[in-house]
């Protein structure tokens, strides 16, 4: 096997990191992004950035910049499959954590690392539905690689996916989940649909939800983030599970329920966490720690499509598209980019006198996201502040975590971005088809 050299976490305050452990994974049914969500960059120097693995203790106190990425992992019952996955970035200069989910059903080749390990123990190489040798769900990976190397299979797995290096992983469990979401008080969130699955005859939970805004306990937060029956499938699940996690930071980050139960959480923590987190590394990096706005917060999925292989369902990711969403998403690269573009291009446009008002032309909102009668309230809000929306209807194409301002020339919706600040301005008329001048495509995080 390929030799890899040892990585060492970075991380702050024992108290904060352990409870970030924990309340990431409520925050998404995995565990992992608090400590990010903590984490800022306030004094940071504008030095060249460091790797957490590479940073020590006078680094951080000179608040020297750094980057780090860390795989989480939400495991079932049993613990021998990875129900949730995905990675948190955080940058100490922009102040910025990015979450990148990764579908459970994501079809991937295992790599020369575990296939070496099957061989050398005698075990079998599993095929996919399609009868190739040496490929599964990337969810299945956890279980492949057996005791005493799950974690470290799954890390490279994902490595190899998106041709990143991870620093450090969170593994949790449900039990975890639902002990946390009931010791803050539950969490409000919208259920986009009725959910109903029956699943006692194996000693698992039933499911059984109503769509609408509700009150969630830890029983049935897991609920929501564990149904799998969407019509768009895996991504819409993680789509859900993206928003609870919001909502859960959003109330967390504007109360003290972290430290009025911080005894509890830290033994939660210990209970049910697996990480390569040393309390030693974590105590190091307490000149990080600071809040970050929930809002800050941006979240998105590997691009791919549902597809059945031989009767098996999976998730195809885009080849051609994944590396520029790792750049955008982990990197930051594209991200920042873009946006310095886009604002660029706004305050050009605005300065030049060339921009177009959106008062008096006719407007349609699209609901793109999975909360029922958004599209009326956000009509009723335009037409509160001067704008004529002539109709709303939902969105069946594709879904975007942002918001798309679709214009029928330069220089329109600069104006409508004040009331949709994540969202993005594309010039196309070939999307309107009700006669519309603008048409606002709401996003899932809205």
């Amino acid at each position: 096997m390929k030799k890899r050299r040892k990585k060492k976490s970075l991380i702050a305050s024992f108290f904060k990191i352990v409870i970030s452990m924990v309340l990431i994974f409520l925050v998404f049914a995995g565990a992992g992004i608090f400590a990010y969500s903590k984490l800022s960059g306030n004094s940071a120097s504008d030095g060249e950035s460091k790797n957490a693995s590479d940073t020590n203790l006078l680094d951080a106190l000179k608040g020297q910049h750094i980057t780090t990425n860390v795989a989480v992992f939400g495991v079932d019952a049993d613990e021998v499959r990875t129900d949730v996955i995905f990675i948190v970035h955080y940058d100490s200069k922009t102040e910025k954590v990015s979450i990148l989910s990764v579908p459970r059903d994501t079809h991937v080749k295992m790599t020369d690392e575990l296939l070496s390990l099957r061989r050398e123990n005698g075990n079998f190489i599993p095929v996919d539905g399609a009868g190739n040798s040496g490929y599964c769900k990337i969810n299945e990976v956890y279980s492949y690689a057996g005791e005493g190397h799950r974690q470290e299979m799954a890390v490279l797995q994902l490595e190899d996916l998106l041709g990143i290096e991870i620093d450090n992983y969170v593994v949790i469990n449900f039990e975890a989940f639902v002990e946390i979401v009931d010791m803050v008080g539950g969490v409000d969130v919208y259920v986009p649909q009725d959910m109903y699955k029956d699943m006692s005859d194996t000693g698992d939970i039933v499911i059984n939800l109503k769509e609408g805004y509700q009150h969630l306990d830890g029983a049935q937060a897991q609920q929501l983030v564990r149904f799998r029956s969407y019509p768009q499938g895996d991504v819409a699940r993680v789509q859900v599970q993206q928003q609870f996690l919001k909502a859960l930071a959003e109330k967390v980050l504007s109360t003290d329920t972290i430290m009025k139960n911080a005894t509890t959480l830290i033994k939660t923590a210990y209970d049910y966490v697996k990480t390569d987190f040393t309390l030693t590394d974590m105590l190091k990096y307490v000149n990080y720690l600071d809040n970050v706005d929930p809002e800050g917060i941006t979240m998105q999925t590997i691009p791919g499509v549902g597809q059945m292989l031989g009767g098996t369902s999976y998730y195809i990711y885009d080849e051609d598209l994944i590396g520029e969403t790792v750049d955008m998403f982990l990197r930051g690269t594209t991200a920042e980019i873009e946006a310095q573009k886009a604002e660029a291009e706004k305050q050009a446009v605005i300065e030049s006198g060339e921009a177009i008002s959106s008062v008096g032309k006719n407007i349609m909102v699209a609901n793109g996201g999975y909360k029922s009668g958004f599209a009326g309230q956000n009509q009723t809000m335009l037409e509160e502040n001067g704008f004529t929306v002539q109709g709303v209807y939902t969105y069946n194409g594709e879904k975007t975590s942002y918001t798309r301002i679709v214009v029928s020339e330069e220089g329109m919706g600069y104006d409508l971005q004040e009331y949709y600040p994540n969202s993005q301005i594309i010039v196309d008329k070939t999307m309107m088809e009700n006669g519309e001048d603008i048409l606002i495509i709401l996003g899932t995080d809205e």
